[in-house]
Parts: structure tokens; C-alpha cells; sequence
């Protein structure tokens, strides 16, 4: 027994100092732990803003949306399921059973959890001089950064504020590449900004949680002042989630760092973390989580 001991001691040490030894940058640079599973045939939510230049009918819905499915291979989520899930997000709730959370989890969260491999279209109208088209912008939550954002487009032959116009082009939609204004929080990117707060969770459904802490200003203020450009530092920080979206027993530590401004950094970083209301674990349990944080 005295023989085989010191070798698992070891085995124990090396594999702790291979953990450590993970860049965080490089952890920074990839994607968020995604919001919803990715799991089977997609499903298409689409969504119209309150500023939608017609009152929606089903029949025009379903032009836009049929053809959506047709191009993605996937089926629509029934409009009943879509305000359901928007019912419980407004109740600060994962399901009608769950507890009542400190911040509402997301709709594409909560949707998810029935359509798990879920897709949300968001439509608009758009017009340069008299020309105008109707625009579906469409994120595949499921997917990986280079196949997320897809927009699809088709021209207005007519005002853009009759039904009629808006229905006839909703057959014709076609995909003309990623919009050019997609959102990048929580995807994969080449190079890290100096100053610009970077948060890659291991938690179940990380991405939601990651864009709210990189949201925050407490965190944001927690970067080291006086840096030179490209001079981007990295963090670890692990902690609890409560069963209500708090965190607590946090402890963050700098990355190979040797500037004293960095153990600043840190100790403002856990202060910061344990202030930030999130939204509660999935199955309303505490749940362990390590975070890289780069800024």
C-alpha cells in the first residue's frame, strides 16, 4: 500500500497543475456554454416588434414563417408555447412548478426547455429612399458562432404598411448571409479588446449568465487603470449560484499575474460577482461554477 500511494499523489498533483495551467485567454476567445440544448429538428419562433408596420394576422405569420421552415428544415413553435414561456419569464420563473427566481431567465432560455433546439426569427421592415424589404433576422441557438446569425430578405412589392404586401413577400424571403449588426456577446472571437469585459462560464446554459456579468459596470470598473493597448488580463473566478440566482462563496485569482494591480483587480472582481443578481440554476439547486473573466 506504502508503494502505490505516492503515485496517486502524484497522478492528483499533475492533474491539478494541467487544470491551472489552462489559458485563460484562450478559454475567453470560445463561445458561451449555449442557452439551449441543440438537440433534434430545429424550431422556429418568430417574433414581431411592437413597432411592426401591420397588426400580424395568422395568415401572414404563416407565409413568413412556412417559408422559413421550408429553407431551415425545421417546424415553427406554436404561437400558444412562445406566450406561455413569456408568461413564466414575467413571473421570474423556469416552470410552473419552479420557485420564483431573483432574475428572470431569458425567453429563448425558457423556450428552449420544450424546443431544444430552438431558433428565433426576428422580423422587421426596412426601406432606403422608396424601396423597402421585408428583413427576418434568424439565430440558431443551437449552433456554433459561424452558423448562428442567418438574414433572410425579401423586397416589398407595395406600401409597407398594408397586410397584403407584407404576406406576398413571405414566400419570397431568401438568405443573403449574417446581418451585419448581430449581436457577438458570448460567441467565439479571434483577438480579446483591451478594457472590453470578457465572462466564459462552465454552468449549464452559461451564456445568459455570461452576457449579464458582462453587462455589469461593477465588473467593468474592476479592470487595472493604466494599461497600455492590448494589454488584456485574465481572471479565475470559482463560486456558488444559490437556488435563487445569487453568487456566493466567491473567490477570483489572476492569471499568471504579476502586477499588484491585478490582486486589485480580483478582490474588486468578487465583489462585483457577489453583488450581480442572476437568474437561478434550471432545476433550483445550488450549483458549483468556475469562470474565466478577461479585461
Amino acid at each position: 500500500m506504502s508503494r502505490v500511494t505516492p503515485i496517486i499523489v502524484l497522478a492528483l498533483a499533475a492533474s491539478t497543475s494541467s487544470a491551472s495551467a489552462q489559458d485563460v485567454f484562450e478559454v475567453c476567445k470560445g463561445e458561451s456554454k449555449k442557452a439551449v440544448a441543440g438537440t433534434g429538428k430545429i424550431s422556429i419562433a418568430v417574433v414581431y416588434p411592437t413597432d411592426f408596420p401591420v397588426t400580424t394576422t395568422p395568415a401572414m405569420r404563416n407565409a413568413v414563417a412556412a417559408q422559413l421552415a421550408k429553407i431551415e428544415k425545421a417546424k415553427i413553435v406554436p404561437a400558444k408555447d412562445v406566450e406561455a414561456a413569456k408568461a413564466l419569464v414575467g413571473e421570474k420563473k423556469w416552470s410552473d412548478k419552479s420557485d420564483v427566481c431573483g432574475y428572470a431567465p431569458s425567453l429563448v432560455a425558457v423556450l428552449g426547455i420544450k424546443h431544444p433546439n430552438l431558433s428565433s426569427a426576428h422580423a422587421a421592415v426596412a426601406c432606403e429612399g422608396e424601396k423597402c424589404e421585408l428583413r427576418v433576422d434568424l439565430e440558431r441557438h443551437g449552433r456554433p458562432t459561424a452558423e448562428r446569425w442567418v438574414r433572410y430578405v425579401a423586397p416589398l412589392a407595395g406600401p409597407k404598411d398594408k397586410l397584403k404586401t407584407i404576406q406576398a413577400a413571405g414566400p419570397k424571403l431568401a438568405a443573403k448571409g449574417a446581418p451585419p449588426d448581430a449581436p457577438t456577446a458570448g460567441l467565439a472571437v479571434k483577438e480579446l479588446a483591451t478594457g472590453k469585459v470578457t465572462v466564459r462560464s462552465d454552468l449549464d446554459g452559461a451564456l445568459e449568465s455570461d452576457r449579464t456579468i458582462e453587462a455589469s459596470s461593477a465588473v467593468a470598473a474592476c479592470a487595472p487603470k493604466a494599461r497600455k493597448q492590448h494589454d488584456v488580463r485574465g481572471y479565475y473566478a470559482e463560486w456558488m449560484l444559490s437556488a435563487r440566482g445569487n453568487p456566493y462563496q466567491v473567490n477570483v485569482k489572476p492569471f499568471a499575474g504579476r502586477d499588484p494591480a491585478d490582486q486589485k483587480a480580483a478582490d474588486c472582481l468578487k465583489k462585483a460577482f457577489e453583488a450581480t443578481q442572476l437568474a437561478c440554476p434550471r432545476d433550483g439547486k445550488p450549483v458549483a461554477v468556475k469562470t474565466a473573466i478577461c479585461l
